[in-house]
């Protein structure tokens, strides 16, 4: 008896306690009412009501969405209400996109002799075509994308059976050279109005007639730099094309990466998937899968699917977040905001951006290019991000703290995966935001290069057990300090670049305290200068240990003239190369050390030689008193180099290297072809390399199942 009263006593207690808290459940079905109750019997409809009816309640809120299709015609914008915590959480896979439905009756047959003989025999009667125009729906335009140019909502894209089309293209999966330049667009071109002119060598653009909708992209100056422009004019007779515009630098002829391509060009729909926007006549062509097609959508929306914004303690879960010209999830100011167990696919932007873009008003020329003309900060948007942090490298994005995305697939993004920023970097405060277990691949559909898979700024963020794969360009790109990068699987990046890395940050002695480790990398491109880890221009301060380097780029680490990187206890396999060093900063890049230069203006900025930074970096103090233009203090110590063609390309003398061993022969591999099969227990590593550890081999990579990003 004395037990029950003991017993009903701690109830009362543990139930009236403000740590007790109790979930109340609101239900969304496509199927309800914004009139009903939304209890599970009587749903509401619209998840931006249940959101305001949420606020209502003091206690943990859970908002339930049954399957099915849910469409937003609006950002579905997340603030702060009463409750603890809200939980925004899917049934059996539910959709939330920012699509509209494209009906049947709407898909017609060519029947414009002016369209329909400039299709290819073999496919006239197989193009469609849909008269948006004539259903009253607006289609967005094509524009300019590209490095250097700020990073915009995408335009209307079509959708069938979850899979996003591909604009039509020639060459369909290549690039052609660039012939002679007759006018490069450079900047005395640009001054006086003269548009770029360049001869093409193929006879394939001699069959295309150009009705103003035909655009050209690639690597027209630098291989890092990737452009898309408008055609003006192909002159047939003289074998000319004629953009009308100019490109981010100038057009280059001479080196194998210098390459272009045509988009959106009519005489070119030749593969099922494809497609050509006629945006000014309402119109989409598009040669549809040979299988029955289930559904069509058009992305229409063009803010953030998601705008989590100013909250705390909020979670979404188990949703399929689609089909949007913009972002999937945008959060900021907010403290433990978090994606888990989703899908953010087909979407014309990042699927995740955490922290503000910037925006430059009025600004429509390409000189300055975004890199060097960053904007004021801006909500739900990325805009000149990239440029605003290269101007003022200690930006504050207000990307909260301890918010992140984990357990999930973000594929076939516009232009890039996840853009992740957080914490100050004048007070090192750390923002511990992260990316945890996700599978990212094919972010890159229409910005090409410098979008990479995960974008890192601020202080203290992590990216864990993520696998990132097929991009032609970066897997990550980081500035800041102190952020982690580890056990990630990453593979098939930089396929098309020239001077890139799968992992990539520089141009800032200041940005140190980083730890890569414990990550994959395999089978990256040698045909170009592509690296695995690049430490461009100066970079300073990096811990990189435990990687394994197999096949990974023409050179899998590239110090560019940068000190104190300590690199140990990693595996090289099979590279012509594996350690690119240089002392650039006292010849080319001597400009970057000079007083008032780069470097002064961003050491200046940080007050490096005061606290926080003389604690957390005290061999930051002295930087200009060591003659910084000189690398030193770069380690390599613990490594092991197996199959490599040179241990060191450059110059050796600017880094310091012991304990290391370079064999042609087995060093001990369970499976020489599978390296992450690890050792045998008596390999000849362990006794050739002092102190050789092994790697959590199966910690690497993502648990997610691949199968997954091609439903």
């Amino acid at each position: 008896m004395k037990l029950k009263i003991i017993l009903s006593i701690l109830v009362v207690i543990i139930t009236t306690s403000p740590l007790y808290s109790q979930v109340q459940t609101i239900y969304v079905s496509t199927k309800g009412n914004d009139r009903f109750s939304g209890g599970e019997k009587r749903p509401l409809q619209s998840l931006n009501s249940a959101i305001l009816k949420a606020q209502q309640f003091t206690d943990s809120v859970r908002i339930v969405l049954k399957p099915g299709e849910h469409r937003t015609t609006s950002s579905i914008v997340v603030k702060q209400g009463s409750w603890t915590s809200l939980e925004i959480v899917g049934e059996d896979g539910a959709k939330v996109s920012g699509d509209i439905v494209v009906k049947p009756s709407m898909i017609k047959s060519v029947k414009d002799r002016s369209i329909y003989d400039r299709l290819q025999p073999q496919v006239r009667d197989k193009i469609k075509v849909i008269d948006f125009a004539k259903a009253g729906v607006n289609l967005h335009d094509i524009h300019s994308v590209g490095f250097g140019r700020p990073s915009d909502v995408a335009w209307s894209e079509l959708v069938v059976d979850n899979k996003q089309l591909r604009m039509a293209r020639w060459p369909n999966d290549d690039m052609v050279l660039i012939g002679d330049i007759i006018v490069s667009g450079d900047k005395k071109d640009k001054a006086e109005g003269r548009l770029p002119v360049f001869k093409f060598n193929e006879t394939q653009p001699l069959t295309w007639k150009n009705d103003g909708n035909m655009w050209i992209a690639g690597y027209f100056g630098h291989g890092y730099a990737d452009d898309m422009i408008k055609i003006k004019d192909i002159n047939h007779a003289d074998t000319t094309m004629h953009p009308n515009d100019f490109t981010i630098y100038q057009f280059f002829t001479g080196a194998d990466f210098r390459r272009w391509y045509a988009l959106n060009v009519i005489e070119e729909i030749d593969l099922e998937g494809e497609y050509v926007l006629d945006a000014k006549n309402g119109k989409l062509y598009f040669y549809p899968p040979a299988k029955k097609i289930a559904e069509i959508r058009l992305t229409s929306l063009a803010e953030p699917v998601f705008s989590v914004e100013n909250c705390k303690n909020v979670t979404i879960k188990n949703l399929v977040i689609e089909n949007s010209r913009g972002i999937g999830v945008y959060m900021e100011s907010s403290v433990n905001v978090v994606v888990d167990g989703c899908v953010l696919r087909n979407l014309g932007s990042v699927g995740i951006s955490i922290g503000k873009g910037t925006s430059t008003p009025n600004k429509s020329s390409v000189n300055p290019h975004s890199m060097e003309c960053g904007g004021e900060l801006q909500s739900r948007m990325l805009g000149d991000i990239m440029g605003s942090i290269y101007e003022n490298a200690s930006l504050n994005r207000l990307a909260g703290r301890d918010c992140g995305i984990k357990n999930s697939y973000i594929y076939n993004t516009g232009s890039g995966g996840v853009s992740l920023g957080g914490g100050d970097r004048k007070t090192l405060t750390r923002a511990d935001n992260f990316v945890e277990n996700c599978l990212i691949t094919n972010y890159n559909r229409i910005e090409k290069s410098y979008r990479p898979g995960i974008w890192i700024d601020g202080v203290g963020c992590r990216v864990s057990k993520c696998d990132i794969y097929d991009a032609p360009s970066m897997a990550i790109l980081f500035h800041g300090n102190d952020h982690v990068i580890e056990y990630c699987n990453i593979s098939n990046v930089c396929k098309d670049v020239d001077d890139q890395g799968a992992i990539y940050y520089g141009r800032d002695p200041s940005e140190r305290g980083h730890q890569i480790r414990y990550n994959y990398f395999k089978y990256l491109s040698p045909r170009h200068r592509v690296t695995a880890t690049y430490h461009d221009d100066g970079a300073c301060g990096s811990e990189v240990y435990g990687n394994i380097y197999y096949r990974a780029g023409s050179m899998p680490v590239l110090i560019g003239g940068g000190m104190d990187h300590n690199y140990h206890g990693n595996i090289f396999i099979e590279s012509p190369a594996a350690i690119q060093l240089d002392n650039r900063l006292t010849h080319w890049g001597k400009s970057m050390v000079a007083p008032n230069g780069i470097f002064d203006v961003r050491l200046r900025d940080v007050k490096h030689n005061e606290a926080p930074y003389s604690d957390a970096y005290p061999e930051l103090v002295n930087y200009w008193n060591e003659s910084p233009a000189n690398p030193k203090r770069n380690t390599f110590h613990g490594n092991l180099f197996y199959k490599i063609g040179a241990v060191v390309r450059g110059q050796a003398s600017c880094g310091e290297f012991w304990n290391n061993w370079e064999t042609n022969e087995n060093p001990g591999f369970v499976d020489v072809n599978d390296p992450l099969k690890g050792f045998t227990s008596d390999a000849a590593v362990f006794k050739h390399i002092k102190g050789f550890k092994e790697i959590d081999y199966k910690n690497i990579g993502s648990t997610l199942e691949h199968y997954k990003v091609l439903k």
